[in-house]
C-alpha cells in the first residue's frame, strides 16, 4: 500500500499511538477526529528542546574493522538495533548472482540502475547473522532500523528510478520487516510505502533512537536537499503534517576559507540525528579526483582522506557550533583521520549507537568506511562516544 502525506488513519488506530519522545501532551485535529498526540513545534523552531551533543573532537575509537558482509561491494550505510543488539548495512547487490524469479544472473551494472540491494544483519563484533535481498529499492546511502519487541523493521527508499550516472534513487520511503534470506521486491503488496513530501525525489530516511524520530532527506519540487525530522509513532501512521523541523541541507564547501583545492567537494555520505542536532558524514575514496578550476586534483590524499563529520542545530539549519573564520578542521565541520590506514577507506553511513541500555540517554556515533580491493570489500565502524550536555 501506497500512503502520501493526506492519508488519515483510523480512530482505532490513532487511541493505539505508543509515544516515542517525552513531549508535552496536547490535541492533533485530523479532519472530523482527534485524537491525544505530541504537541509539535513549527518547522525549524528554536522550540526544539537542548539535547546532548556530540563533542565532535571526541577521540575515534575502532569499533570494527575490515569485516566482510553477505556481498563483496562497498556498504552505503548502516544502522543500529540497539535493542535486540544487532548492526543492519546496506549494498548494492553484487553482479553475477542469479535470485529467485530471474532467469539468469545480473551483472553489476544492471543492479546499480535497478536498484538492487543486499542487506547484511551483524552482531555487535561484525559477524554476519543473515541477510535479505531487496530488488528495484535504491542506493542504500541512509536507512533506519526500528526494533519492534525482537524484529527489526527497516525505513528505506523505495520505487527506484535510475540516474545519468549509473545509479538510482528512491522516489518514496518504505517499512518492512528484516526477514532472512527473503528476496523482496519493490512491488510487493506487503510493503507499507509513504511519500511524506508530495513530489519530492531521492527519498532516505534514518532513525533518532533516542527521542523516537524518523529523519527524511529528500530532493524537493525546487532541486533543493532538505530534511525533515518526524515524530517515529506519527511516521508510522503516515501522518506527516507536523515536522519537528524542516531545514535545507548546509553546504560544508561554502564554510568561508574552506580548502576547495585541498579537498574539493567531498560527497554525503550519510547523516542521522539525536535530539536538536543532525550530524552528517562527508568524505570520498582515497585517490578521488575532482576537476577545480581546470585541473584534476586528487581530493582525498591516500592516508589523508576528505573525511568531515559536521553537527547543525535542526531549529535553525545552521552549523553548530559555528565554523571560525578562517577555516579550522578542527571545529565544524571536522576532519577525521579515523580508519586512515585502511586501504581505499571511503566513508560509508553513519549510525546511532546506545552502549548502555540502562543508560538510554548516553549515546555515541559510529562512523563507516569501506576498504579492500574491487570484488572483496569489508566494512569498518569508528566510533566517537564523548556528549557535550546542554546548559
Amino acid at each position: 500500500m501506497t500512503y502520501d502525506r493526506f492519508f488519515r488513519p483510523s480512530r482505532r488506530s490513532l487511541l493505539t499511538w505508543s509515544g516515542a519522545s517525552a513531549l508535552t501532551a496536547a490535541t492533533v485535529s485530523l479532519g472530523t477526529e482527534t485524537a491525544s498526540a505530541a504537541a509539535f513545534p513549527a518547522p525549524g523552531s528554536a522550540l526544539l528542546v537542548p539535547s546532548p551533543r556530540l563533542d565532535l573532537n571526541s577521540a575515534s575509537d575502532n569499533w570494527i574493522r575490515a569485516k566482510p558482509t553477505k556481498d563483496a561491494t562497498i556498504i552505503q550505510s548502516f544502522d543500529y538495533d540497539n535493542a535486540n543488539r544487532h548492526i543492519y548495512l546496506a549494498q548494492v547487490t553484487q553482479g553475477g548472482l542469479k535470485l529467485t524469479g530471474e532467469s539468469a544472473p545480473v551483472s553489476s551494472a544492471d543492479r546499480n540502475l535497478n536498484g538492487d540491494l543486499t542487506i547484511t544483519k551483524w552482531d555487535m563484533s561484525g559477524n554476519i547473522l543473515g541477510y535479505m535481498y531487496l530488488r528495484g529499492f535504491g542506493h542504500g546511502m541512509s536507512f533506519g532500523v526500528e526494533p519492534v519487541g525482537g524484529t527489526a523493521y527497516l525505513w528505506t527508499e523505495v520505487d527506484a528510478v535510475a540516474l545519468s550516472d549509473g545509479t538510482s534513487r528512491g522516489i518514496r520511503l518504505a517499512r518492512f520487516p528484516f526477514a532472512n534470506g527473503q528476496v523482496l521486491d519493490s512491488t510487493s503488496s506487503t510493503l507499507a510505502k509513504y511519500i511524506p513530501v508530495p513530489g519530492s525525489t531521492v527519498n532516505t530516511a534514518s532513525i533518532d533512537p533516542i527521542y523516537g524520530r524518523l529523519v527524511v532527506r529528500y530532493r524537493d519540487t525546487d532541486g533543493v536537499k532538505k530534511y525533515q525530522v518526524h515524530d517515529l509513532d506519527l511516521a508510522r501512521l503516515n501522518i506527516w503534517s507536523k515536522p519537528l523541523a524542516s531545514i535545507s541541507e548546509p553546504d560544508i564547501t561554502a564554510v568561508p576559507g574552506w580548502p576547495l583545492t585541498t579537498y574539493g567537494h567531498p560527497s554525503l555520505q550519510g547523516y542521522v540525528a539525536v535530539g536538536r542536532y543532525l550530524y552528517m558524514l562527508h568524505g570520498n575514496a582515497y585517490g578521488t579526483t575532482e576537476n577545480i578550476n581546470g585541473q584534476n586534483v586528487v581530493i582525498s590524499q591516500p592516508n589523508i582522506g576528505n573525511t568531515f563529520i559536521t553537527s547543525v542545530d535542526l531549529a535553525t539549519g545552521a552549523f553548530y557550533p559555528a565554523p571560525p573564520s578562517p577555516f579550522n578542521g578542527n571545529v565544524n565541520p571536522l576532519y577525521t583521520a579515523a580508519a586512515y590506514t585502511l586501504d581505499y577507506r571511503e566513508p560509508e553511513g553513519i549510525g546511532v549507537y546506545v552502549p548502555d541500555l540502562t543508560q538510554p540517554g548516553v549515546f555515541s556515533i559510529g562512523m563507516g568506511f569501506a576498504s579492500g580491493p574491487s570484488g572483496a570489500r569489508l566494512a569498518t565502524i569508528y566510533g566517537k562516544a564523548r556528549l557535550i550536555q546542554p546548559s
